[in-house]
């Protein structure tokens, strides 16, 4: 089997040099190729939506875990995170579009300022980490947030993402370096690699577009919705925890 990308996110294009990789996860719309060097890239039609690990195509069929494919990406339009408009998004605003929007599960909770089974389990990681961005040493308890939750990439994984694309689009490039190296080497065997392929593309600054976008001011949290379970709704608590204490 073989596609044509009609856009590519950079982390995707980097992953597919080669142009092949081997179906490793499989859902509804999309589909995860495994590519040399243990890079990843995902497959979708126009719903997916934009991203550094995304790549869409026209004309999508479903494969078969374990299948090996061609995708050609020779054409593909290149996808980048729009500009960071400085002095958005306007948290007040944003709550106010989150209210009876925010999912039961994850971590979206927090956006809201509440608290489900999760957070409550969380709560130690997250107060570690709010205690690191005003400027004290990470503890080891922020530690119990890698891997939390259920999924490809769990809410606790993209809770940190938010963050780390939250701290480059903040002009917090130091903050942002440091905490991928007190994360990276913490990944293995503490969440799934298609999950620290995602956190990579954080650190780098590059996220769905549709945290890009709520970050950018845009309202429309629809978007939100349908990236992942909850994965758009935890990255967007782990980006506004970082935009509250700047």
């Amino acid at each position: 089997m073989s596609f044509k990308a009609d856009v590519a996110g950079r982390f995707a294009r980097e992953a597919l040099a080669d142009g092949y990789g081997e179906v490793c996860a499989s859902f509804r719309r999309s589909f995860y190729l495994r590519c040399p060097g243990e890079r990843y890239a995902c497959l979708g039609d126009a719903s997916l939506g934009h991203g550094p690990l995304n790549v869409l195509v026209t004309g999508l069929t479903m494969p078969a875990i374990g299948e090996r494919m061609s995708v050609d990406i020779e054409d593909a339009q290149l996808w980048t995170p729009p500009p960071y408009k400085p002095g958005h998004p306007k948290l007040d605003e944003l709550r106010n579009a989150a209210r009876d929007r925010v999912p039961a599960e994850g971590l979206g909770c927090l956006v809201l300022g509440s608290h489900n089974a999760l957070s409550g389990h969380a709560q130690p990681a997250l107060e570690a980490l709010e205690r690191w961005l005003v400027g004290n040493a990470l503890g080891k308890e922020a530690e119990q947030l890698i891997g939390l939750g259920p999924g490809l990439t769990p809410s606790g994984d993209d809770y940190l993402g938010g963050m780390l694309v939250a701290l480059r689009v903040a002009g917090r490039g130091v903050q942002a370096d440091g905490l991928w190296r007190w994360l990276q080497p913490r990944l293995n065997g503490r969440t799934s690699a298609i999950s620290a392929a995602h956190l990579t593309a954080a650190a780098a600054g590059e996220a769905h577009e549709a945290l890009h976008d709520v970050l950018n001011g845009d309202l429309n949290l629809e978007k939100l919705d349908a990236v992942g379970h909850c994965s758009g709704w935890d990255a967007l608590a782990g980006a506004l925890a970082v935009l509250q204490a700047y």
